[in-house]
Order: C-alpha cells, then sequence, then structure tokens
C-alpha cells in the first residue's frame, strides 16, 4: 500500500509539493477531519476538486515516492500526535453527489464517494427505497463504507453495492469496477490508499415509504440509547470471530466502563467505545486500547482485533494497539486485474547459445552421418581441428563430394561447394594476358595493382573523416540553436505578468486566485493555458473558459459563467440555486429570494451536480418565462415525481401536468392571461395545452 513507505525525507515532500504547486498546504491539521477531533497534522495536504487534480497526483508520485492517505469523514480513523508524513487527500464537492432513480424507473442510485451515509440513508428513504436504512447511524462516507464493508443492524455494504468508480494513483487510471471484484469481507476489502473511491453504484428496492421512515427513526432511537455521542470512531475492536460474547461484553465484564487514561476514557454507555476529551491526545486513546487488549488477554485468552485505523503510530504501538500487521498486497487480485494486467513478460525470440568446441562423440556422429553407406556423399571427408603436435601431415586424398567439413579454431563448418560461388583465388591468371579466368556469372575485372588500392583507400577514408567533421559541426550547430530557443522559451523577459479576468462573477475567488498564481512567471510561449483552463471549468459557476495569449506578458481570461435561474431547498434546509438546465450551482444556508423559488423538498445535491427530470423541467419553466408573465409569477413548484405547478402573485395555482410541451403550455397560459385578469382565477389546468381547464371565482 501506498501508506506502507519509508517514511519520506524533507527532500522527497518538497520535490512533490512543487510538482503538485498550489494544489498543495503544508502542515494541515487533520485530527478535525476525524470524528475523535484529535491528532497531528499531515506534511502534506491536498482537497481534489476534480479527478484531474488526482491525475495529477499520480504523474507526481511517478517521480517521487511519498506516502498517500485518504480522508473521508474520518469515522473510523485515529490520527497520532505526531501527525501523518506524507500527503493526506480529501475529495472535493465533486464527490458528494446523490443521484436518485424516479418512479417507475429500475432502484439504482449513484452516489459519490464523499456523501454522507445518514443522508443517503434519509434521501433513499423520502423516495421510496429500502435496503439502505441501517446506514442511517453510521457517521461515514459512501467511500469509507466501501473501503471496510462498513454495516449495522443485520445489513452492510456488500449487500447493495453493485459496482464503484475508481482512481488508481499507481497507474493513473480511472475505471468501473463490479462489486464482486472488491474482495469484500467482514469490514475489510481488498482496497488500498492507491485505490481512490469517487462513486458507488447501490441497487436498493422499492417499498413503502412510512415503513422506511418508521425503520430509519428505530435506529437513531437504538443507537440514541445505546451508543454514546461525543468524539469517538464507534467500537474500538472488532468482535471475536470464535469468541461466544461481542469486544464490547468482554471488555464490560472485566467492569472496565469509565476506565480513564488521560484524555481518554472508555464510554459508560458502552463498552466498545472509547471516548476522546475535547483538545484531548491521539496517544491516550492508543494507550487505553492497548490496556485493554491486555487485559482481556490475560483474562479470556483473546487477542481484540483493531476496527480502527491507526495512522502516524510506529509499528510496535499500531501493533500493541491491536491493528492488523501490514503485509504485501497481492497484484493477481480481480481488483488489480479490472485495471488491467501490469505484467511485463518478454514474449520476445530467445536467442540460441553455441557451443564454440565439439567434441570427439560429436565429431565421430558427423562422421558417420557423412561418410556411411546410407549417405549419398559417399566420399565426403571430415576435417577435424589442426593437430600442433609437430607431426607431418598426412597428404589428403582427392574428394569427389561437393560437401566438406572444416575447422578454424576447433568450430566445425560444412561447406557445400557446389553451392559455393566463384572468387578470383578458384581461377587461374593467363600470364600472357595477365587477365583473370573467371566464371560466366561473375563480372569481368582487371587485377588493380596494391598501390593503387592503397591510395583509393586512403582517399575514402578523407572523405569519410570530412564528412564525419562536418556532421559533428552540424549537430552541435543544431543544439546550439535548441539551446537559444529554449533559453529564450523560458526567459523571464517573455513571462507572464499582466493577467486580465473577463467574466467572472460568482465564481470562487480563491479556485481564480490559485490559478493566476500558477500562470504568473511562466513563459508566455510554453505556458499550459489549456490546463488552466480545465481547472476553471471545474468550478460549477463557470460554462467555458477561453485564455488568450499577448505577447510578451500578458493574458485575457476570458469566462462564460452560468445564469442562476432558481432554486430549491433540500432536505437538509439548505438552498441550491440552480441554472436553466438544472445544474446546481451553490449551496447556501439562507433563502436567495433574488430568485424564483421552485417549491417541494428536493434532493441534497452538491454544487456541479444536476438535479432530476421534473426539477430540470421546473427551472427551465422558471428560465424560459415569457416577459409578458414574468412579474406575475409567484412561484413554481414540484408536485409529485412528474407534476409541475406554478403559483401567480395572484394566488391562482396553475397545473403543468407531467413536464413535458412546456412551450405549447406556456404560450397557453399566456393566452388565456390575456383574456381574464389573474385576480378573477382561482386556479388553471394545463395537462392538455390544446384543452385548458379555468376555475374562476
Amino acid at each position: 500500500m501506498i501508506t506502507d513507505l519509508n517514511r519520506p525525507s524533507d527532500k522527497d515532500l518538497s520535490r512533490l509539493a512543487s510538482l503538485l504547486g498550489d494544489r498543495i498546504t503544508r502542515d494541515e491539521p487533520i485530527g478535525p477531519y476525524t470524528t475523535y477531533r484529535v491528532g497531528g497534522s499531515a506534511s502534506l495536504f491536498m482537497r481534489a476538486m476534480s479527478v484531474e487534480d488526482l491525475h495529477a497526483v499520480s504523474r507526481a508520485l511517478e517521480k517521487v515516492r511519498v506516502p498517500v492517505l485518504m480522508l473521508g469523514r474520518g469515522s473510523n480513523m485515529l490520527v497520532s500526535d505526531a501527525g501523518f508524513r506524507g500527503l493526506a487527500i480529501a475529495l472535493g464537492p465533486f464527490a458528494e453527489q446523490i443521484l436518485l432513480p424516479q418512479p417507475g424507473q429500475e432502484p439504482v442510485l449513484s452516489v459519490g464517494a464523499m456523501a454522507s451515509l445518514p443522508i443517503v440513508a434519509r434521501q433513499s428513504v423520502a423516495a421510496g427505497l429500502r435496503g439502505f436504512e441501517w446506514a442511517v447511524g453510521v457517521p461515514g462516507s459512501i467511500g469509507g463504507a466501501v473501503r471496510m464493508n462498513a454495516g449495522g443492524h443485520g445489513a452492510d455494504m456488500i449487500a447493495s453495492l453493485l459496482s464503484v468508480r475508481l482512481f488508481h494513483l499507481q497507474r493513473n487510471i480511472e475505471a468501473n469496477v463490479s462489486a464482486a471484484n472488491l474482495g469484500l469481507r467482514f469490514r475489510a476489502s481488498d482496497l488500498g490508499d492507491e485505490h481512490v473511491v469517487l462513486a458507488a453504484t447501490l441497487r436498493l428496492a422499492w417499498g413503502d415509504k412510512a415503513e422506511g421512515e418508521s425503520r430509519i427513526a428505530e435506529i437513531v432511537k437504538w443507537r440514541r440509547d445505546h451508543q454514546p455521542g461525543g468524539q469517538n470512531a464507534g467500537s474500538v475492536f472488532v468482535n471475536p470471530v470464535s469468541g461466544a460474547s461481542s469486544a464490547g461484553a468482554l471488555i464490560d465484564n472485566l467492569g472496565l466502563r469509565g476506565y480513564r487514561i488521560g484524555t481518554a476514557v472508555i464510554s459508560e454507555k458502552h463498552a466498545n467505545f472509547f471516548q476522546a476529551d475535547e483538545g484531548g491526545n491521539a496517544d491516550d486513546v492508543v494507550e487505553l486500547m492497548t490496556f485493554v487488549r491486555q487485559r482481556v488477554s490475560e483474562a479470556h485468552g483473546i487477542e481484540l482485533r483493531s476496527e480502527i485505523r491507526l495512522v502516524g503510530f510506529s509499528s510496535v504501538v499500531a501493533a500493541d494497539a491491536g491493528a492488523q500487521t501490514s503485509t504485501e498486497r497481492r497484484r493477481d487480485t480481480q481488483l488489480e486485474a479490472a485495471f488491467g494486467s501490469s505484467n511485463t513478460t518478454d514474449l520476445s525470440i530467445p536467442i540460441p547459445s553455441y557451443s564454440e568446441q565439439l567434441s570427439e562423440d560429436v565429431l565421430a556422429e558427423l562422421a558417420d552421418a557423412f561418410e556411411g553407406d546410407a549417405t549419398p556423399t559417399m566420399n565426403l571427408k571430415v576435417v577435424r581441428p589442426a593437430d600442433t603436435s609437430g607431426d607431418t601431415p598426412q597428404p589428403e586424398e582427392p574428394s569427389t563430394t561437393s560437401l566438406t567439413l572444416k575447422t578454424n579454431n576447433g568450430r566445425v563448418v560444412i561447406v557445400d561447394d557446389d553451392l559455393r560461388l566463384p572468387i578470383d583465388v578458384d581461377n587461374p591468371i593467363d600470364e600472357q594476358t595477365s587477365s583473370v579466368n573467371v566464371a560466366p556469372t561473375s563480372d569481368p575485372s582487371n587485377v588493380i595493382p596494391e598501390s593503387r588500392l592503397s591510395s583509393r583507400r586512403n582517399q575514402i577514408a578523407q572523405k569519410l573523416n570530412a564528412n564525419r567533421r562536418r556532421l559533428v559541426r552540424g549537430v552541435f550547430a543544431v543544439i546550439g540553436v535548441l539551446a537559444l530557443v529554449l533559453g529564450v522559451l523560458a526567459s523571464p523577459i517573455i513571462g507572464v505578468r499582466t493577467i486580465q479576468i473577463e467574466g467572472a462573477r460568482y465564481m470562487s475567488a480563491d479556485l481564480l486566485i490559485a490559478v493566476e498564481k500558477s500562470l504568473n512567471g511562466k513563459s508566455i510561449l510554453t505556458v499550459d493555458t489549456n490546463s488552466a483552463a480545465r481547472r476553471l471549468e471545474g468550478d460549477p459557476w463557470v460554462e467555458s473558459v477561453r485564455i488568450k495569449q499577448f505577447f510578451p506578458t500578458r493574458l485575457v481570461i476570458e469566462i462564460v459563467e452560468r445564469k442562476p435561474i432558481a432554486f430549491y431547498v433540500g432536505v437538509d434546509n439548505r438552498s441550491r440555486v440552480v441554472d436553466a438546465q438544472g445544474r446546481v450551482l451553490a449551496v447556501e444556508t439562507g433563502q436567495p429570494t433574488q430568485y424564483l423559488q421552485i417549491t417541494g423538498v428536493g434532493p441534497n445535491l452538491a454544487p456541479g451536480a444536476s438535479a432530476g427530470t421534473v426539477y430540470k423541467a421546473a427551472a427551465q419553466l422558471a428560465g424560459g418565462l415569457p416577459e409578458e408573465i414574468e412579474d406575475k409569477v409567484l412561484n413554481v413548484g414540484v408536485g409529485g415525481p412528474n407534476q409541475l405547478l406554478m403559483t401567480l402573485r395572484s394566488g391562482t395555482l396553475i397545473n403543468f401536468g407531467p413536464p413535458n410541451e412546456l412551450q405549447n403550455k406556456l404560450v397557453s397560459l399566456v393566452v388565456l392571461l390575456r383574456r381574464q385578469d389573474p385576480r378573477q382565477i382561482i386556479s388553471i389546468d394545463l395537462t392538455d395545452p390544446r384543452t385548458p381547464t379555468v376555475k374562476s371565482k
């Protein structure tokens, strides 16, 4: 796992920070990101505002290896007081979306990794879905729940999880992975810190809304009656697999409720819940865990295993507290296979090797093969390596075969004279004409004196040397020109000094400042404007960005923002500002009355997410009002999963029915209001725009 890397040096941390630029915050306290609210800081911290930020991290980790810690809602994590020496990453609002199905559709919902489990549970029940009520009592995120297969009250994630959208930090790959390939098991999975959960797809079931709300109320009441609130991370120890009782019961039997070490105490309400005082120390919590494990082991012979993830503690301290021993993660799992094979198998053809010397036995076999009676080359002679003993060689018998076995330094060569091309030494020289008698297939030639050959060789050598010198001079000239060009491109003389921004009104000022810093000082010719534009377009308010370069030092950033049209109130009682396409632009605490309100309780969507079909239609209706009736409209509303409403300032209620033919319905409404004073109309039914129904006072 990425968090199992050795302790990084200051140089490595600084280099990673330099590679990620203004995305990084140094020495960020991460204890507040956990439900324990204690613990130290991360050396480097980044809030990923888009998947592109994760790609940037992956590219940086290829250059420098630094431990990485993914932060969710921290309901199952304890950070040491010394903090985490590495890069901690938290996902931004883009990972908080909740997309619920409409009645009549498949009961499948898509949920961002940072979405709160209790909110998902309540919204699913409010939409008429059953099967996720258990999550209302788990104060964690979808991403953390997937990683540890969270559960409770007789259910867990594996019961409803279909697939997960993952980003692999080590491979820089984003992929959809089936739940069957995650290695899910009791409170664990094959997911590591290199696997970033982006979103999850759940399959629930349509059911009775009242029964679902009743079940949620039961779970909430049970947890309030049996489990403490305050600063804790739920159950500290996993129930023993083979134990006859729970971990809480084992601790309770020792009379340890209320036992305290420093700023950590065992809850009076539940013995497996360890509380931390406000402003307390994480080290006290771990010391209390170690003490309890030792007492349970001595009394019952059971080694309790921590359910809480311990971050930043030494391996000895973590092991004493019950943390699982880190082991090398297998690379042949179904999870890794989902991202493609990483094997580097050599598929090249192997090169055979040859022996320089042949043994006497091999030579004998060759002799038998070529001299035996069964062979057509009866007079073939095997020539053995020259004998250097000083004996006078015997004259060879003439051979009538065209095949010959020759040796060269002990190596045997088989020569086929029938296939050998004739050369000069094979043909006698005519002493009278000084010409060479050659074979018909050879080119006629004359004998060239050695002096002429030597002169010719010298001329060729001189030309080659001259060519080499010209080539070297040319190479150095090209290198010099390239160096000059690169020097000019990188020169601060033509660096970006002036950045003009146009069209920015609602978007994040912090993001705008960060992008300005990343561009300032860069060469006007090589500055990466595409990357800057993509970062700006990650803001929910931004529709498009165009960056113009003006030599030598000026950039103009032209931003086209989305237009806010209306707002609706979510289940969490916070307002969602939307554009005409139903895209959530902002989440506000109060009600932004400068926009038209969409009445009804809508989904809790994060900025950048798109509302459901009916809310999208309501936003389109609000954005498409004719000027003639725009001032007469009080609000638009959602009357059900497939019904649009409108209320005029006169109190007239207008039923648009299903969200279709909106243009025709608006035309019918304008015609009716021209003919009759809206103060005299109680209601108008435009379900069928061709035959509207008017109820007058």
